[in-house]
């Protein structure tokens, strides 16, 4: 991938020859397309590599629906033609599927919402309440870089429909619970918990914790 500097190519998007060039925020990128593989060559890839294609298609699958989560949760790792997207990609692959004998899965309980560099929540719970999902914690204000005005990050899903309930604006750090209404249908999933927290720094800028996993509930 190479980026594209004050030339005619940088009006070009679409594939051109063996090229494709595309925008990442006003900036013209550059890649190789993919080469064509034959059947026979499809047939003689190796286990370890079959694996990774595997991985890799099982993680795209599972983050369908969070597109907008993750752009949110991973944005710290944005940066020139990566975007947050790729980031939550490459850590799902290497870092949330557990084994089985011979076969794995992603696990929700390692999956990460968001990753950065503030301070995580400490002490987190999920509990049901006849209004919602009621998600409590410790106040950790003033260790490291937490402080008392960061705002809460959740998330629900339930990855057998895709479906995804989250808000980027909760209730504070010092506020300890943040309560996410259901409506009657949702009440009637269950649904993987996350917590985050992100602080808003110079410049419009934003850090974001490492989600935590508060279980199925």
């Amino acid at each position: 991938m190479g980026r594209v500097r004050g030339t005619l190519a940088s009006a070009i998007e679409g594939r051109v020859g063996n090229l494709i060039f595309y925008k990442v925020d006003g900036v013209t990128y550059v890649r190789s397309a993919p080469g064509k593989q034959s059947k026979a060559k499809k047939r003689k890839v190796s286990p370890l590599k079959k694996m990774s294609q595997d991985k890799m298609g099982l993680t795209q699958q599972y983050l369908k629906g969070l597109t907008k989560v993750i752009a949110f949760g991973y944005q710290e790792f944005a940066e020139g033609a990566k975007r947050p997207y790729h980031a939550c990609v490459s850590y799902t692959k290497t870092h949330c599927f557990s084994y089985e004998g011979e076969g794995y899965f992603i696990d929700p309980a390692l999956v990460k919402m968001s990753r950065g560099s503030l301070m995580p929540a400490i002490e987190p719970k999920a509990e049901r309440t006849s209004e919602g999902i009621l998600i409590s914690w410790e106040d950790n204000s003033w260790q490291s870089s937490a402080k008392p005005s960061d705002r809460s990050f959740l998330v629900l899903h339930h990855p057998g429909t895709k479906q995804v309930v989250w808000d980027f604006q909760g209730s504070i750090r010092s506020a300890k619970q943040h309560l996410i209404p259901l409506s009657e249908q949702a009440h009637a999933k269950s649904w993987h918990v996350y917590l985050a927290f992100s602080q808003e720094k110079y410049k419009g800028k934003v850090i974001l914790s490492d989600s935590v996993y508060l279980g199925e509930v």
